[in-house]
This record gives C-alpha cells, structure tokens and sequence, in this order.
C-alpha cells in the first residue's frame, strides 16, 4: 500500500481575505441558499478542474463480470502525487431489498476508494465487510463507501441497444441523464473510513467533499463500462456508447432531511464555503478585465440559458428552468445596451442594475456566471475551503458581554415568533430501521427523542436567563448553573467572528421547507444540475452532467464542460418540425 507523496500547497485552514459579503439577514434565507447554483467552488466541479488541470489518469486494472452483471472491477486513479484504488463489487439487480435509501440490504453496485493501492487482502476485507454497513469496518486507508442502483428501464435500453449494433435513443439519455443513482457516499469515519481532517493539506482530496466526490466520479464511469461490457455479452458486435452521449450522463443522485442535520452540525463549514463564494463574486465584479469580460459574461448567461431552456425536468416548489431562462435572457439585453462598457466600473454598474431590475433566482444565477468568468481568481480558493470545526466556548467572558452579542448577532432568531401557530409543532427524529431523520407532527411522534437543532429556539431560551442573570458573572459559572445552555454558549462563543454560520429557519415550524436546504448543499456545495424537489424533503439531481470521461480526462483542458447542450439527436419532435 502506498499513499500519495507531499506536494506543495497552501496551509490549511487558511481564513478567506476581507470581501464585500452581501448582506446575511437577505443571503441566508433557506429559499434564497436554495437559489444558489453550481459554480467551480462546487465540490464536484472543482475536482474535476483538480482533475483536468493535473492532468489525472483513471485506469481499469480488472472488469471481471459474468453475463448476470456478477463480478468485480477495479480502476486506479493516476495522480501527480500518487494513486488512488477504487473497487466496484457488481450485482445481478434484483427488486427485493431495493431502495433509494441508505437503508438499501440490496444494491446492484457497492464500491470503496482507498488511499494509495489496495492489495487483495484490501479488497477481501472490503466484500466482506461492506454490505454490513452499519455493522461493518472499512480497512484504515479505506476513504469511501458507496452503493448505487441502476436506472433500470435506461440502462436495459442502453444495452440492448448497444448489443444490436446501435446507439441508444438520445432522447431518452437527455430526459433521464444517468444510467446509475447513487444511494450512499460514507466516509469522513463512517463505518472505520479514515477521517478526512487527517489528511494533510497537500493532499489531493484535501478539499471538503472531494474524497466522496472522486468516489460519485468513478462510478459514473463503471455504470457506462458496465453497460457496454454487458452489451457484449450479449452480442460480440455490440458497439461501444457515443462519447458524447456518454459524456452527457451524469450520476444520479438522491437526498433528503441528512442534509438539514449536516447544515446545522457543520456551521463553520457552511460560513466558510459561503464567505469565499461572496469573495469570489467580490473579485469577479472587481477584476476590471473590461470588454472581453463582458463577453466571456455573455457567452457564459447564453450558455446559461440554453442549458435551462432545454431541462426537461419537472420542478415543484422551485421555479421553472423556461421562467429563469427569460430573466437571463433579460440579463443579456441588459448588458448589451450598457452605457460605456469600457469604464472600469461597467461590471459594478451592471450588477447593481441586474439587482434593481430582476427576479432573486436570476440574480443568483448570474452570480454564479461572474464567479465562473474569472477562473484564475476563483479556482485558488478551493484550497481554502478547508476549516478546522473546532467551537471553543470562553467561560472567562461576562454574561453581559455573551447578552450583547447574542442581541447583536442573533436578532434574526430573537425576532422568530416561537408562539404562532405551528411554530413549534414538528420534531426530528431518527426511525428505529436505521439512523435515517424523520420529521413529523409533535401529536403523531410521540415516544422518541427530538434531535433537532433549533437555533431561534434555542437562543432565545439562552437569552431568557442571561437576562435573568447578574452580568458580571462569568460565562462559566453560568455554564454551571444552566447546563442546558452549554451546547449552545460553546456554539455562539466559538462563531463569534464569523456571520454566514446558520441559515436563518425555524426547523420546527410548519412552514419550513426542508427542500430549501437541501437543494442549498446539493446544487451549490456539492454542484448537482437540475436539482429537482420532492415531496418538500427530497431533492434529485445530476452529478457531472457534461464532465470528462475517464476515457478523455487525461486530454480535456477542463473549460466549459459544465452547462452541456442536448445533443442534436434528441431535439424534440416539435423543435424538429
């Protein structure tokens, strides 16, 4: 076993520089983190970059499976420091056991991703090992569990069709986009994996989320290796899938109430990702690059919109991908009509028009098209996404100085009216089949334990009895005397300093749309296109939609693979006529 060597990087845990942050009471609203899209600070997408930019090389070492999809195969990542082994263990499907959930006691695929180059004994381990999960123990180089199921009705048409000798329909590769759905990413010390605050800054999947994202990549790649080399069970003719319909296939995804509990219990990682996101906007609108600026905005918003005027999906609470697509298009006439282009405040001048003038899901976006036009400025900040987690209360402080700060920094949770109806009426909890969360009515959970985290709630008891309180009394005696409040005075303490911390929601209330927060970690932390809604907790998407394949990743330049057109092929009927 062998992990990969030092190389030269930034220290870790580096903070952002100062930036111009855009107010929170307005940013941190759920509906508007919801609106917040994929950009290159995006987990995935800036792997990819990562990947493309140190020209990365995926190679299959073994892909032993019989015609009943039985078998196993391995890849090995080629990096500038070293490798990385992935093993995929495949299954024949089978509708018993299946599920979207973690919960799954059936997957047509499990896969692990090891630091360095696994040996069989690895290997051994791991297929004993993984389909346990919750009872199982990955080796300790091991960095990610995953499983995923096939889209069955697309991946039998995309290998019967490439057994006959021909390409699948394209349509229906557009409309569905993966051939394989992830349904679990564990890793960080779930299950034995190695933690990922031991990995050293230098190392290649330092950056949060990139480990597990790595793991989502190669399997994308198995799920169409695996379509082809079952195609040629089949028929000994069978051709191999066209590159770009292959390239367009993403990797389906899933995820629901999880995602709330790792917002609220990650609350440094969240303020640090959305602070050098506001810098990256910030460098963006102030690089003054003047007119070939614009017009690498421009040809970014038309891209933009092409790629929201042909999404098929079908959305709920969020809006609809032709509505936002009008609003850019808005956006353009806009910026071709700006008066004195070549001034060194143009692109200022422009954002502040597109703020007066357009919708909040429109200007989100064309947030995310500044942070994308100047890669050279953002893309060094991803190496700065790492932070140390670590909330440090200071029991020497006086009950008057935690007062003022909770009244200054918190006015959003002191102004949340806990009384109205419904205000308090959902519990979160986790089910007894697995440690899944659940939310429910108070009257329908009635035995359990309410796990959540509810920031207004729990701040505004706090205040109640610092106000109660003699302020010269230290933090700690307080601690001392109200036990309770310790979670959350070491929370508060420790953020001090910091403002993009905690989404401004009421998890208990009867409004709350979990989908908001959801959608916030899966399109812009984690970088998933056509993030759909359902059912208010649930969120689908795609994970890279557009990317290299392992096949051509070694010779991508890694520019403007994001945001791909639908293939000529799959233009529908009405287009056509």
């Amino acid at each position: 076993m062998t992990s990969p060597a030092p190389a030269s990087a930034p220290p870790p845990f580096a903070p952002p520089t100062e930036t111009r942050t855009r107010p929170p009471a307005r940013l941190l609203r759920p509906e508007r983190l919801a609106l917040l899209p994929p950009t290159r600070l995006s987990a995935s997408r800036a792997l990819v970059h990562r990947m493309t930019g140190q020209r990365w090389r995926v190679e299959c070492l073994e892909f032993d499976v019989d015609a009943g999809s039985r078998g196993r195969v391995r890849y090995r990542v080629h990096t500038p420091s070293g490798p990385f082994d992935f093993v995929a263990f495949s299954f024949a499907p089978k509708l018993a056991g299946r599920t979207s959930r973690i919960v799954g006691t059936d997957w047509d695929m499990t896969g692990a991703l090891f630091d360095g180059v696994a040996d069989e004994a690895d290997l051994a381990h791991t297929r004993r090992e993984l389909p346990k999960l919750y009872a199982g123990r990955a080796t300790a180089h091991t960095l990610v569990w995953c499983r995923s199921n096939r889209s069955l009705r697309l991946f039998e048409h995309v290998v019967e069709a490439l057994a006959a000798g021909r390409q699948p329909d394209a349509r229906r590769l557009w409309d569905v986009g993966y051939l394989m759905r992830n349904t679990g990413l564990d890793g960080n010390g779930t299950f034995g994996t190695r933690s990922f605050a031991a990995l050293p800054g230098h190392h290649p999947l330092a950056a949060p989320l990139h480990a597990q994202m790595l793991a989502a990549y190669l399997m994308r790649e198995f799920a169409a290796d695996l379509a082809e080399h079952l195609a040629r069970h089949r028929d000994r003719g069978a051709v191999r899938l066209d590159p770009e319909l292959r390239r367009g296939l993403g990797l389906g995804n899933a995820s629901a109430l999880g995602l709330v509990f790792f917002t609220n219990n990650h609350p440094r990682l969240v303020d640090r990702w959305l602070a050098l996101r506001e810098q990256a906007l910030t460098q963006a609108l102030y690089a003054r690059r003047g007119t070939a600026h614009l017009a690498a905005i421009r040809d970014r918003t038309e891209r933009t919109v092409r790629f929201h005027e042909q999404d098929p999906t079908v959305y709920g609470v969020f809006g609809s991908p032709s509505g936002l697509a009008v609003s850019l298009r808005r956006a353009m006439e806009m910026l071709d009509t700006l008066p004195d282009p070549a001034a060194p405040d143009a692109l200022p001048r422009l954002w502040t028009a597109w703020h007066a003038e357009l919708d909040e899901p429109a200007v989100e976006a064309l947030a995310g098209v500044l942070i994308d036009s100047v890669p050279d400025l953002t893309d060094p900040l991803v190496d700065r996404q790492r932070v140390d987690e670590t909330l440090t209360a200071r029991p020497e402080a006086s009950a008057a100085a935690l007062l003022a700060h909770l009244e200054d920094a918190y006015g959003w949770a002191l102004a949340t009216d806990l009384t109205a109806p419904g205000a308090l009426r959902h519990v979160w909890y986790k089910s007894r089949a697995a440690e899944e969360p659940r939310r429910g009515p108070r009257e329908e959970v009635t035995e359990g334990l309410d796990w959540q985290l509810n920031v207004p709630r729990a701040v505004q008891a706090l205040v109640r009895d610092l106000r109660a309180a003699d302020p010269r009394e230290t933090v700690g005696a307080f601690r001392v005397r109200h036990p309770e409040h310790r979670d959350t005075i070491t929370r508060v303490q420790g953020l001090a300093g910091t403002a993009l911390h905690s989404p401004h929601m009421n998890i208990a209330d009867d409004a709350f749309l979990p989908v908001h927060i959801v959608r916030f970690l899966n399109s812009a932390v984690h970088g998933l296109d056509k993030t759909a809604d359902s059912a208010g907790r649930n969120v689908l998407g795609l994970l890279f939609h557009g990317a290299p394949t392992r096949h051509t990743l070694p010779d991508a330049d890694g520019t403007d693979w994001e945001l791909p057109a639908r293939p000529a092929a799959a233009t529908p009927c009405e287009e056509q006529a």
